[in-house]
């Protein structure tokens, strides 16, 4: 009875055998899920506190470059550390083959101390740390070679930024009024008559009124994004348009730089005229057929033979009266915004202090005449134009021009004659 009534307790009062089998399979089940979620939850922690470590592992690298960089330009590694220097070097120049000073900065040695004289007696002198000749050598040596500010650097031995300075403190100089006034001079309004045309029957006494050579020439040039445009020349690159006149000591008499690339002779002309460009009344430039033939002007005549490319192919004679003045004129006439702007006219002062001072470069040393010092140019020089040419005085050149060729014409033909050459109608 015993066990049966424990039995029927079992049936009646307590779970099933299978039942509870289940019921503990669940709480197995939960305690499973509940270690999953603990484990889950517990990566996601690790994970980020991995995160935030790494994070702060990259902030501790970016610390520390910083701090390395830093260190680094309180102790940067030397770049210039060649044993001849740029004073050395010049040291050399000044004391070696005199050759050697003209080939590398294109002046002979004394040319060199008169350009040093002439910067020290307008107040330039040498800086803590570079002299005046280095200084000089530094200028001469970027305009001769072109070279870069970095390249000129590395030659010199100085940073970019000295090799800027002392270029611009250079070029400055010479381009400024006290130096440039005195070596770039319009011509005198009673010089005579020069011996180049004086003493050779092709151009005496026909050009006796010329006063030297007048062109335009364009010098590539740099310029800013804003101005690109306008400095564009009709061939497609950048330059600044220069107008340029010399006499025939092959010296330059007046310089005006800067001009835009893409304006014309002719206009650049006209406004030099109306403002600085003094021509005294009834002397003239020898100019090309890009001018205006006016009183202060002579061109050649257009649709003729002018250039020496065109008469030097063959031995080709002139053969009407225009062609041989275009041959004349043309025998006689040929003999770089801001800091560019400077370049031109500091290099024609220049070269105007070689060809006085150097007579190694005169092609006729004994015929050469010292130009008179400064204190007696009080002359006046020339008249200033009150406007464009007018038609009338274009037409009074053109009929000029006529009769100094036909002159000129005349006179070929009559020494064709006394040498028994033979002229064709």
């Amino acid at each position: 009875m015993a066990d049966e009534s424990g039995v029927s307790g079992n049936l009646i009062g307590g779970d099933p055998p299978d039942a509870a089998d289940d019921k503990n399979d669940e709480r197995r089940i939960n305690i499973n899920d509940d270690h999953y979620r603990r484990r889950k939850l517990l990566i996601l922690i690790l994970i980020h506190h991995h995160l935030q470590l790494l994070s702060l592992l990259l902030v501790l690298a970016d610390t520390l470059q910083a701090v390395a960089e830093a260190m680094w330009r309180a102790d940067p590694i030397p770049y210039h550390t060649s044993i001849l220097t740029g004073s050395g070097w010049v040291a050399e120049l000044l004391n070696s083959h005199p050759e050697r000073i003209r080939t590398e900065l294109a002046v002979h040695k004394h040319v060199f101390d008169i350009l040093l004289r002439e910067l020290q007696q307008h107040g330039i002198g040498p800086s803590k740390h570079v002299t005046l000749e280095e200084q000089l050598a530094i200028f001469l040596y970027t305009s001769v070679t072109g070279l870069s500010i970095r390249h000129v650097g590395e030659h010199f031995q100085r940073s970019n930024g000295t090799i800027s300075k002392y270029f611009k403190k250079i070029l400055f100089a010479f381009s400024s009024h006290d130096i440039y006034s005195k070596y770039v001079r319009l011509p005198r309004s009673d010089a005579p008559v020069h011996p180049t045309i004086r003493d050779n029957p092709k151009f005496f006494p026909f050009f006796t009124d010329a006063i030297g050579a007048i062109d335009g020439t364009h010098i590539a040039c740099a310029p800013s994004s804003e101005e690109r445009d306008a400095m564009r020349n009709r061939k497609g690159f950048t330059s600044q348009n220069c107008l340029l006149c010399c006499d025939f000591d092959m010296c330059f008499t007046y310089v005006l730089s800067g001009w835009e690339g893409s304006a014309a002779d002719s206009s650049v002309y006209h406004d030099v005229r109306l403002s600085d460009l003094a021509i005294p009344d009834g002397k003239y430039y020898l100019a090309d057929a890009g001018f205006p033939n006016c009183p202060q002007l002579l061109t050649p005549f257009r649709g003729q033979r002018y250039h020496l490319a065109e008469w030097g192919r063959v031995h080709i004679r002139p053969v009407n009266a225009e062609e041989c003045y275009n041959l004349r004129h043309m025998q006689l006439r040929n003999y770089g915004m801001d800091v560019q702007a400077h370049i031109p006219p500091a290099l024609c002062c220049i070269h105007n202090i070689i060809r006085v001072y150097d007579l190694l470069e005169l092609d006729d040393i004994e015929g050469f005449v010292p130009p008179p010092p400064p204190d007696e140019l009080e002359e006046v020089i020339g008249v200033i134009a009150d406007g464009v040419p007018t038609a009338a005085e274009c037409l009074w050149m053109s009929e000029r021009r006529g009769a100094i060729a036909q002159s000129i014409w005349s006179s070929y033909i009559a020494e064709r004659v006394r040498r028994g050459e033979f002229i064709a109608d």
